[in-house]
């Protein structure tokens, strides 16, 4: 084989696709569960799954939550517990990125972590206290920043037949350390305050650290971003085709 043939072969194995150690499925659901104490400007996460050792000592600043029913590249999860950190809206504001590193870890490995970076303002009917509202987006002058100049909640209180849901959404990148891999991610948090209306369950957050709830964590894989060793490479085999089709060409 003649130098011309070896570079159109090294060519076409360097585009061939790179397998990576995890990669992130689109459309993958990591579904977690916890409970975590909801305040007006803040979630603080309890340690309290069952037989999860990593909670025996309460790390600071962090609960724990358990996974189920996930999906796709979080499915090896399904089972094991992990750890997440509190929320607070002074070093997270709504409605501005910023960079909490390391917010959900797993226990079963080190490989993937979730990094949050932005938290949306809520989109329910505006009200101070959600007196006589079935739906409603809590305002807050606690909340006030220069992007949330109305200090609106991320929460919507939705009404329903056992009480009000109260949900937030949430954006993400989620980190392969071995590979180098990173995909968005887009999900909500919810949690219901059973046998209150929105007006009451308001009442109840703004009161702190009175009463722990149950909650939900869904964050579903918007897009996959190549690893730069995948990059690299591609550019490399279409750099070697490029060669042979220039010495073709001077060959003519």
């Amino acid at each position: 084989m003649n130098k011309t043939l070896l570079a159109v072969a090294a060519g076409l194995v360097l585009l061939a696709p790179i397998p990576s150690f995890a990669g992130f499925i689109t459309g993958s659901v990591l579904n977690v569960s916890g409970a975590g104490i909801v305040g007006a400007t803040f979630v603080n996460w309890q340690c309290s799954q069952p037989l999860d050792p990593a909670c025996v000592v309460p790390p600071a600043g962090k609960g724990d939550f358990s996974v189920a029913n996930s999906t796709g590249s979080f499915a090896v999860y399904n089972g094991t517990f992990g750890l997440i950190s509190n929320i607070n809206n002074g070093a997270q504001p709504l409605n501005t990125p910023f960079s909490l590193p390391n917010f959900m870890t797993f226990s079963l490995n080190n490989i993937v972590s979730i990094e949050l970076t932005f938290i949306p303002l809520g989109n329910d009917t505006l009200s101070t206290d959600c007196a006589g509202l079935a739906h409603c987006t809590p305002t807050n002058s606690a909340l006030i920043t220069a992007a949330n100049p109305g200090g609106v909640s991320a929460f919507n209180l939705d009404q329903n037949l056992s009480g009000t849901n109260a949900v937030f959404g949430i954006k993400g990148i989620v980190h392969n350390t071995v590979d180098g891999s990173v995909a968005d991610l887009a999900g909500t948090f919810s949690t219901n305050f059973t046998g209150q209306n929105p007006q009451q369950a308001l009442a109840a957050a703004l009161a702190g650290s009175s009463k722990t709830y149950s909650s939900n964590l869904v964050l579903t894989v918007m897009a996959t971003t190549p690893e730069p060793s995948t990059i690299g490479l591609a550019g490399l085999g279409l750099l070697c085709l490029g060669l042979f089709k220039r010495r073709r060409k001077d060959m003519i």
